[in-house]
């Protein structure tokens, strides 16, 4: 199988006018137009780039007339308001909610908001090691509006230092009683799915969800249920009009994927016996010497018998192994195996990311199955929060790379709640689960092929030496390297990130990485994440040295930098 399917994709992009206004210091992103990616001929949309609503301009002046040095901005494509905002945005200020509302509220016009913020909810405070963030749900009489929200986060000298904002303004609907009920709904959106579901009962999932919501995403906002439907591989989102019983969008598919098909192995069987030439022999033991194999202590355990403890659960597994004695040694012939692979790594992830300061990124029991999916495939599932990993090929859950990529889209769903609508979006989430599992395998390599990714997992659709996945040396320059597939673009980022990696240290890379998350908007760009990572290196007070290095290397791939 081949790693990752390539289309004959063309980019066309248009470039509108830029805005520069030096008396007051700040600069508006670069924009740009409606261009369109085109596959085998037929249109498909690029990513959305939004440019002022005209009427804001002068409150958009006054704004950043008040901050201390340049801002950057990038701008909502659908209302014309800002979305994301980094810089120093204001003045030292007492770290709290009602803070983070008065200054909301104090915005409110540039937001197209009244200044009381009705239906606004603080939803989450998170402390990080750059500062403090609260993020606010928007709901209209009690039906929340769906990705509409606002976060404002402070850094720790109690400056607000970033402004996300994805709430929709001026929604006025009369009634928000359905006039097409839950059932209805269901049977319009299984209308927009492939053939050949399974039967949810059948393959032992949980029925389809319903939820009343206002969807917004076709510019006006609209009462509709929101209907996940979970398959055995795929997990469907459709909008359905609650009055009319239309589909308002294209059902989408939640899983984030890796584009693999596919006692512990250090990384995987390759890296840990250094040996490009081994290969899976339909998950023989004889196919793997004893010598690939590691004793580690499984931190955590619950004391069940069973593989669920802190940090991570095998729970979603058919068949699961169990040990009294916590004892679980198996080779790869056993499935056994895999849930204890799935198990260590992910413990080891979320125990290394709490050693950089984060205690709030994905602190849960994460949930996986190594038994449940027959395909060269995994995928992480933002409805339910599980990691399936596929069992084609190579099993993945043998590949700590694979594992630890998945997990990368658990921890950017807990980080930015909805991530990846767009398609930039999706990519950096898939470069950003390629460098995770990168700088995690580079701890535990000891040097071997540490910018190859999944080594044994490729093994299965690949022949080149060395077999692997997807690469993080690569040379992809934006915007010219975009095809439109989401694992071939993540290319462009991990492998800006890896470059920082090396220049200012894997610990202070990790650090700004995660940090820059709470930064983004589910929808980001390219250019909006290059921004924010430096506005993140400049919050955790990096010096001029490291700030220096990671624009050079953001500005080399081609992403346009406006943040101090």
């Amino acid at each position: 199988m081949r790693l990752s399917t390539r289309y004959p994709f063309k980019l066309i992009l248009s470039v509108a006018v830029a805005w520069s206004v030096v008396s007051t210091g700040f600069v508006l992103a670069a924009s740009l137009g409606d261009g369109h990616l085109k596959r085998n001929g037929a249109p498909m949309a690029s990513q959305p780039q939004g440019e002022p609503d005209p009427d804001l301009l002068p409150l958009w002046a006054a704004f950043a007339g008040k901050a201390s040095g340049r801002v950057s901005v990038t701008w909502s494509h659908l209302w014309g308001t800002p979305k994301a905002v980094y810089g120093t945005l204001s003045n030292p200020l007492v770290m709290s909610e009602l803070s983070a509302r008065q200054f909301l509220s104090t915005h409110a016009a540039l937001l197209k908001l009244e200044p009381s913020l009705p239906g606004f909810t603080l939803v989450s405070s998170r402390d990080t090691p750059m500062g403090q963030i609260y993020a606010f749900a928007q709901a209209v009489d009690g039906v929340p509006v769906y990705g509409g929200e606002l976060k404002v986060h402070f850094d720790r000298q109690g400056r607000v230092v970033g402004l996300m904002n994805t709430a929709v303004p001026s929604v006025k609907l009369g009634s928000v009683a359905p006039s097409v009920m839950a059932e209805q709904a269901v049977e319009a959106a299984r209308g927009q799915m492939p053939p050949g579901l399974v039967d949810e009962e059948a393959a032992d999932l949980p029925g389809p969800s319903t939820k009343l919501v206002i969807y917004a995403e076709t510019g006006t906002p609209t009462l509709a249920w929101e209907i996940i439907v979970h398959t055995p591989g795929p997990t469907w989102q459709v909008f359905v009009h609650a009055h009319t019983g239309k589909v308002l969008a294209p059902a989408k598919d939640l899983n984030r994927y890796v584009t693999g098909r596919g006692q512990v192995f250090r990384v995987n069987a390759i890296v840990a016996t250094q040996n490009n030439g081994l290969r899976d022999n339909k998950d023989g033991a004889s196919a793997v010497p004893s010598t690939a194999y590691s004793s580690v202590d499984l931190q955590g355990l619950e004391g069940t018998g069973l593989l669920d403890g802190t940090y991570a659960s095998s729970k979603a597994s058919k068949r699961r192994v169990s040990s009294a004695s916590q004892t679980f040694v198996f080779d790869r012939s056993s499935n056994g195996f895999s849930e204890t692979m799935g198990y260590y790594f992910l413990d080891y992830a979320q125990r290394y990311i709490q050693s950089l300061g984060f205690s709030t990124v994905n602190n849960r029991q994460q949930i996986f199955s190594v038994d449940r999916y027959n395909k060269d495939n995994s995928f992480y599932q933002s409805s339910t929060k599980n990691i399936t990993y596929g069992i084609g090929g190579v099993d993945d859950a043998e590949d700590a790379d694979v594992i630890w990529h998945e997990y990368g889209h658990s921890i950017l769903d807990n980080q930015v709640p909805g991530y990846g609508t767009s398609l930039e979006a999706d990519s950096i989430g898939e470069g950003f689960g390629d460098y995770l599992a990168g700088t995690l395998g580079a701890q535990l390599s000891g040097g071997f092929q540490d910018a190859c990714l999944a080594e044994w997992d490729a093994t299965s659709y690949t022949s080149t030496i060395p077999p692997c996945l997807r690469r993080l040396d690569g040379t992809k320059h934006y915007p010219e390297a975009i095809v439109g597939e989401v694992h071939d673009d993540g290319e462009i980022w991990s492998a800006a990130l890896w470059q920082i990696r090396g220049a200012i240290g894997a610990t202070k890379a990790d650090t700004v990485i995660l940090q820059h998350h709470f930064l983004l908007t589910p929808d980001t760009s390219f250019n909006q994440a290059a921004n924010a990572l430096l506005s993140a290196a400049k919050g955790l007070g990096f010096s001029s040295a490291e700030k220096n290095a990671i624009k050079s290397i953001l500005g080399n791939r081609g992403f346009t930098i406006t943040v101090e």
